[in-house]
């Protein structure tokens, strides 16, 4: 009987751990199907695309890969942007001129800039990843070490909708950051020395909070705070992560906004190499539209880019608001490697989607 009361023990942690197990997958595939709305997809109708070229985006990528002759070859009208070019112009330019798709081949933060005119245009908007980083292009699914591909978007493409944000009136495709990030952009030779200068601006924020952005905000139980260690308004909701890329959305298209808030740094705390899902005061939540005020201008960096802006600041969510031309088969959003077999098995991956005629 003695021997029996053990494997009966045994038996039951068995049997609980499977409960237990069965639960959890219940969660995994349940929030799967909370993400399993496909993409609208519409076949790619593209007759005489134009495309805006950054020859200094990447440290000169698009001369590298070999840019124009390849967009050349594939039918598309090339637009080399000079110094001192009016981007947004150039892209009203082209559409004047009878482009029925504008693309951009730059940095993240011009990808914003002529999205919005095709927006405004009404025609569809692609992008070539020749920037620095390619954040939106990484969560649109392009491959990044191999930027001409992107041109088989205009081959063989689709058309697809995704959300995009809305700062002061300015579109952005990525994410809106304030706080020791925006600091560290507006600093003289930051791009020269992009990690030096975010230690050390992260480094007086820790140490000193009368150096962190003076911004009142809430948190979602309605807190108002009036420091800003760092604040990041997003394009869909980050799940985040450490460097290089910091984080990944999972869809483009959910409608809302991603906020995330650190509400405080602790001494010796480098955002630039901790996990920001690692700090304790980080708190996120979703809205459709966000307002941050302040008494001086609000320094922020849109998609990458430095910009300044009058109190108070209104961010809002355009819900499939942007067309993009992708090629076909592309896979929008980040897929956790866990749950790559269960996505596929359930077909929830939004791999390829409904084409509408």
């Amino acid at each position: 009987m003695a021997k029996r009361i053990p494997r009966l023990a045994l038996v039951a942690a068995f049997v609980a751990g499977l409960v237990v197990a069965g639960f959890v997958w219940r969660r995994q595939v349940a929030a799967l199907i909370a993400r399993s709305q496909r993409y609208v997809r519409r076949t790619s109708r593209v007759q005489s695309p134009a495309l805006i070229i950054n020859r200094w985006s990447g440290d000169g990528k698009a001369e590298k890969y070999g840019l124009v002759e390849a967009a050349q070859e594939a039918g598309v009208r090339t637009i080399m942007l000079e110094r001192g070019d009016d981007l947004t112009q150039l892209a009203h330019d082209a559409i004047d001129a009878g482009a029925d798709a504008i693309g951009m081949a730059g940095g993240d933060g011009s990808l914003g800039l002529v999205a919005s005119v095709a927006i405004q245009r009404d025609v569809p908007f692609f992008c070539v990843p020749v920037g620095t980083r390619n954040h939106f292009a990484l969560d649109l699914g392009l491959d990044r070490d191999d930027p001409l591909a992107a041109l088989e978007a205009l081959r063989d493409g689709e058309e697809i909708l995704i959300d995009c944000g809305m700062v002061g009136g300015r579109t952005f495709l990525n994410n809106v950051s304030f706080g020791v990030y925006a600091q560290a952009v507006h600093e003289e030779g930051y791009r020269e020395n992009k990690e030096e200068t975010l230690k050390k601006v992260v480094r007086a924020a820790a140490e000193d909070p009368s150096a962190q952005a003076a911004l009142r905000y809430a948190t979602p139980e309605g807190e108002p705070h009036d420091r800003a260690p760092l604040l990041l308004v997003s394009n869909n909701v980050y799940r985040f992560s450490g460097p290089p890329d910091f984080g990944r959305r999972m869809r483009l298209d959910s409608g809302t906004l991603g906020i995330g808030a650190v509400t405080g740094l602790p001494r010796g705390a480098e955002v630039s190499t901790v996990p920001l899902s690692e700090l304790r005061s980080l708190q996120q939540w979703e809205a459709t539209s966000y307002r941050i005020e302040s008494d001086d201008p609000i320094l922020a960096g849109v998609d990458g880019e430095a910009l300044q802006f009058a109190s108070p600041l209104d961010l809002a969510i355009r819900p499939k608001g942007l067309r993009v031309l992708v090629p076909t088969g592309t896979r929008p959003g980040y897929l956790p490697p866990g749950e790559e077999i269960a996505a596929r098995m359930l077909d929830l991956a939004n791999l390829g989607g409904e084409t509408e005629p």
